[in-house]
């Protein structure tokens, strides 16, 4: 009796080495389409599976294909004793790769039902059925193991238990990631599916979880290029649970920021008279954006023209605990900017891709990982694991509904570009928070603060502790740069407000600590508004030429 293998995949990581012993063991392959073409091109002897290939009447040819699989009987004796001699398929290699498809256009997801994925997954489930005398592989992973316990003939029925649960693993990710394409595009546009089943890849294990004593790993959306565990997996340095973590929220940040501001975005206005106007801000084309984050929270972010500016200006905003901490830029890093970086305490920086002189380098500082950046998945839900279950929430992607402006000072459209900055930085730290910028840099935040009041105390004091840091430096290189200018002197003396603008991501109470901010230089204050403090909030910036726009929307996050 010549046994009979079916190998037909998408992917085909090990298949060769597989499809050539069983080959050299007298096997019979059957395969199709491109896993044909490939198992020949290797000069491995195939048959062609007519109910595989493209040209296919699919019902009859596929349900022959079934009943071959379900009468297939490992053990002799159970075997001769059916009527059909081609019943012996006693291998089954197939797989297909889940994926989401949100880019396809309704009306054409029917061809994609019609797909051959659709009969290898129906095939895979029939073959469960008959997993104790089919062996199922869907993992290249478990490829060699097969060779293995195949060629000592001794296939453990834990083995093909555990391979066979993998495969209906495989096809329920495939059923999940189609069905949510169907319902949440289109016409049904179904935001909260009764099963949440999105195709997540298991992609690498990390090194860690938070803390060494935790095991962690990497899963990955199947419609995404995987760069980052690209590196990981061919990286000798270690990566855990809080690298990955700080990658992504730096790297969310710069996608968010080019994709709300990078073309021209305008907010509905109202004066406080009552008129109504259009407010749109500075398309951010041209400009670089670095961010600096630490244990998931932002430790300094900036906009400039270059790459190193913005770096700079990022930096030395908590040059103390920056420690360990990811970068992530929108601009390609060039060898001017690594000079300054290469010398840096950080521990990832995460960018589109970096020049040949920039990587040799940055390669002398040999704890400094890079990583190239690419667009994470862009499924529209945001939430958390909690004990027995998981909650979700349409994920926040609208920065401003409408803009009340309170005082009679309208803001300029250089304030108002950076309120917009601000208000997305602030919209990216955990609630409640304040930030100070003051030239389109963090020159102040708190994160995580339990109200608002708390939360613009300590937005003060970084902002003081960093004035004088900055202040302190400065003193120290004119000491040892007698040749400074006058023109550069007289500029810091004109520029020595403590901030220039404050966002806060929920309702600010009127209070000292905001006078002091006002009375050190803020210009310009973006709130949601609605305290009992209000008016006297109002009168108060009126009076000090202080614009205040209520957006009357929070953006809370936990």
């Amino acid at each position: 009796m010549t046994k009979q293998a079916i190998i037909h995949v998408e992917d085909t990581e090990n298949v060769i080495e597989l499809a050539k012993y069983l080959s050299e063991s007298g096997w019979t392959i059957y395969s199709a389409n491109k896993t044909e073409e490939l198992l020949k091109k290797n000069h491995i002897a195939v048959t062609r599976e007519q109910s595989l290939s493209t040209q296919n009447s699919y019902v009859a040819e596929s349900t022959s294909l079934v009943r071959r699989i379900l009468l297939t009987r490992y053990k002799k004796d159970e075997y001769e004793s059916l009527p059909y001699e081609d019943n012996n398929i006693f291998l089954l290699c197939m797989n297909v790769i889940p994926t989401m498809h949100f880019s396809v256009h309704p009306d054409k997801l029917e061809k994609i039902t019609a797909s051959k994925s659709f009969l290898i997954t129906s095939l895979l489930r029939c073959a469960y059925i008959n997993h104790e005398n089919i062996l199922i592989l869907t993992d290249p992973a478990d490829y060699q193991e097969a060779i293995i316990q195949l060629r000592t003939d001794n296939i453990t029925d834990d083995f093909r238990t555990y391979v066979a649960a993998k495969a209906l693993n495989m096809v329920s990710a495939f059923d999940g990631g189609f069905s949510a394409s169907v319902l949440q595009t289109g016409k049904y546009n179904v935001k909260y599916l009764d099963y949440l089943m999105y195709p997540f890849k298991k992609d690498v294990m990390l090194s860690s979880g938070s803390n060494p004593h935790q095991t962690a790993c990497l899963y990955r959306s199947t419609r995404e290029n995987p760069p980052l565990s690209d590196y990981i997996r061919h990286s000798d340095k270690s990566i855990n649970y809080n690298n990955v973590s700080d990658i992504a929220l730096a790297l969310s940040q710069v996608i968010n920021l080019f994709a709300t501001l990078k073309n021209q975005y305008s907010v509905k206005c109202i004066n406080c008279d009552g008129y109504e106007f259009t407010s749109q801000f500075t398309p951010l084309s041209g400009t670089v954006f670095t961010i600096i984050v630490k244990l998931n929270s932002i430790v300094g972010a900036s906009l400039s023209s270059n790459v190193l500016d913005s770096f700079k200006m990022s930096y030395t905003y908590d040059t103390e605990n920056i420690k360990d901490a990811t970068l992530a830029c929108s601009a390609v890093i060039d060898g001017s900017a690594a000079k300054e970086m290469v010398n840096s305490n950080l521990s990832t920086i995460v960018a589109p891709s970096f020049t040949i002189e920039a990587k040799q380098i940055l390669s002398k500082n040999k704890n400094l990982k890079l990583v190239p950046s690419n667009l994470f998945s862009n499924i529209p839900l945001s939430g958390a694991l909690i004990n027995g279950g998981l909650i979700l929430q349409q994920r926040d992607d609208i920065l401003f509904n409408k803009w009340v402006i309170k005082t009679k000072n309208r803001p300029s459209q250089i304030q108002s570009d950076e309120m917009a900055f601000a208000m997305l930085l602030a919209k990216a730290a955990r609630s409640y928070s304040v930030v100070l910028s003051k030239d389109n840099s963090i020159v102040g935040i708190s994160q995580g603060v339990p109200s608002t009041v708390k939360a613009v105390k300590l937005a003060l004091y970084e902002a003081i502790e960093y004035q004088t840091r900055e202040s302190n430096t400065s003193n120290k290189k004119n000491e040892e740069d007698s040749t400074q200018t006058a023109l550069t002197a007289q500029k810091k003396q004109n520029n020595n407000s403590l901030a220039n603008i404050m966002v806060c991501d929920g309702i600010l109470i009127f209070n000292d600590d905001i006078k002091k901010l006002i009375d050190c230089g803020i210009t310009a204050i973006l709130q949601t508004g609605g305290s009992s403090s209000d008016s006297e909030f109002i009168k108060y910036c009126d009076e000090h030429d202080v614009a205040m726009v209520f957006t009357e929307m929070t953006h809370i996050l936990l």
